[in-house]
């Protein structure tokens, strides 16, 4: 939606009034339109004094992306028969929260799916990627106890990695809960994570880490096998793990 605004100024030209209209509403020059109205003459009766042009200055504007957005939600809740509106959040930017009687029950959706998809579609519908931020969407403080929910993920399942000594991958993801799992795992040096996978499935990938004297620590075969492939990768270097010597089974003849 366009929105335009007019104001009709006296000038000695069009230059000066356009001087004057930018530096009033704070917008650049070529984003303004002068139209002249007609020239009067000041003085008595019109014959002396300096002459005035009457010009119009007509400006349009697109209003910012949160402006936008909002109008998007609130039309498709009021098209979905949804009891709730939108509002810019309080606490962080270019942040949109869904309040109303009905917002959690219908507008949030299992696992927040109906949020996400609320705010893929408007940036994707409405957003510049080249000059505007992502507008981000939140409702009921869904957020903050998914990010929770998350953290604690993240954690179980890296210990789950290193325990059986391999990747696990967990559901996909929108990109701001990968990013809560990459900076809740970021400081332990037990385990790497990586994100795989194309949008809407791209998803995250917990890994466990392993350095060459960690090989030879007790603990199940394929963990120490899939220890020394990573490390042949990583090196290129083959450098097969001791084998546990046993005593030789003294066969019937030997006994005899």
């Amino acid at each position: 939606m366009i929105q335009e605004r007019k104001i009709t100024v006296e000038a000695s030209d069009v230059q000066e009034a356009l001087n004057e209209v930018s530096k009033q509403w704070k917008i650049p020059v070529e984003e303004l339109h002068a139209e002249v109205l007609g020239t009067e003459r000041e003085g008595f009766l019109g014959l002396f004094g300096a002459k005035k042009t009457k010009i119009e200055i007509t400006a349009q504007s697109r209003p910012d992306l949160m402006m936008r957005s909002q109008e998007f939600v609130d039309e498709v809740l009021k098209r979905m028969d949804i009891n709730a509106h939108s509002v810019p959040s309080e606490t962080e930017r270019n942040m949109l929260d869904v309040q109303g009687d009905e917002a959690l029950d219908y507008f949030v959706g299992r696992y927040g799916d109906a949020l996400k998809g609320m705010e893929y579609i408007v940036n994707l519908a409405l957003r510049d990627p080249k000059n505007e931020p992502r507008i981000k969407i939140d409702s009921c403080g869904y957020r903050e106890r998914r990010t929770k929910s998350l953290e604690r993920l993240a954690e179980a399942t890296a210990r789950q990695a290193v325990k059986y000594g391999k990747p696990i991958r967990l559901d996909p993801m929108a990109s701001w809960e990968r990013w809560v799992i990459h900076t809740t795992l970021k400081s332990r040096s037990d385990v790497t994570t990586e994100s795989v996978g194309e949008s809407p499935n791209r998803k995250v990938v917990i890994i466990p880490k392993y350095e060459p004297d960690e090989l030879r620590v007790p603990g199940p075969a394929t963990m120490r096998v899939r220890a020394q492939r990573e490390l042949t990768e990583r090196t290129g270097i083959r450098n097969v793990p001791e084998r546990r010597r046993f005593p030789r089974r003294r066969g019937r003849k030997d006994r005899d």
